[in-house]
């Protein structure tokens, strides 16, 4: 399952299931999500299952699990990065 979302600064992105984003922060440090899956809460509202790899430059890499709601990882994740 796919999700289109509208941000009012960027174009029309989709969001799937095995897309990679990317968030760079300070430090060097660096964020890399892994879509897993795309889908509404129970109230409705369209969130991302992702699993998230950080890493910097004087540690090893970390994984985990997360979940954001769309308009959240899209603000959070703004690169998208190939596979």
């Amino acid at each position: 399952m796919y999700c289109k979302m509208f941000k009012s600064n960027r174009e029309n992105v989709e969001i799937f299931p095995g897309s990679l984003y990317r968030h760079t922060g300070k430090g060097q440090v660096v964020e890399t999500a892994k879509v897993i899956a795309v889908g509404p809460d129970k109230q409705g509202i369209p969130h991302v299952r992702f699993e998230v790899s950080i890493t910097r430059p004087s540690s090893r890499f970390f994984n985990d699990s997360r979940l954001l709601a769309l308009n959240s990882f899209s603000r959070r994740y703004p690169e998208r990065v190939s596979a």
